[in-house]
């Protein structure tokens, strides 16, 4: 389901501003006597779902229906705008892959600096075992993400693979934030 979400993120955002907006427009009107939170509620909410005119009446001269579907047109463009795209690496067999292949490069890129870091002498005192402990766990994650390319790329079942790939992948995040915590 989120992968398909993922894909279609313009209809996903085009079907939530819907719903958003269905479910405003049910809230009943304020009345004379209703408490001043429930008539901000009601302006608030009407506000963020592009219902302007609903939401301050005739309070705004020359506010009419075309430009109350304009600002709903530019508020449905900014969410769809705002949400975050991942781009797969190229050859990677899929999202999950592309991923896997990003962690362990964050892992990589950090241990090459925490080498040249120990060379130079400047890696702290107690930094040296979570070092050690970072460069295990990466070569542990390495190994399973090259086990679970080799099962996807010849069709073997690879859920048993990718479940070893996620935790020593969970392994190798804890394993870098442990380091982290240990240089400073």
């Amino acid at each position: 389901m989120i992968t398909f979400i993922a894909q279609h993120q313009f209809w996903t955002a085009v079907a939530g501003y819907w719903i958003l907006s269905a479910a405003v427009s049910s809230l009943p009107d304020p009345a004379a006597s209703s408490s001043p939170a429930y008539l901000w509620l009601y302006r608030f909410l009407h506000t963020i779902a592009g219902n302007i005119t609903t939401a301050l009446g005739s309070k705004i001269p020359g506010v009419n229906a075309a430009i109350n579907g304009a600002a709903t047109t530019i508020l449905l463009l900014f969410l769809v705008s705002c949400t975050a795209h991942y781009s797969i690496h190229p050859g990677a067999l899929n999202e999950s892959d592309s991923a896997a292949y990003d962690t362990l490069l964050i892992a990589e890129n950090t241990i090459d600096q925490a080498r040249l870091d120990y060379q130079a002498g400047q890696l702290p005192a107690g930094a040296k075992p979570a070092l050690d402990a970072l460069i295990r766990s990466y070569n542990v994650a390495r190994a399973s993400w090259l086990a679970y390319r080799g099962a996807f790329a010849t069709n073997v079942p690879s859920p048993q693979y990718f479940d070893q790939l996620t935790k020593n992948l969970t392994d190798l995040s804890a394993a870098i934030r442990g380091f982290e915590e240990a240089m400073k």
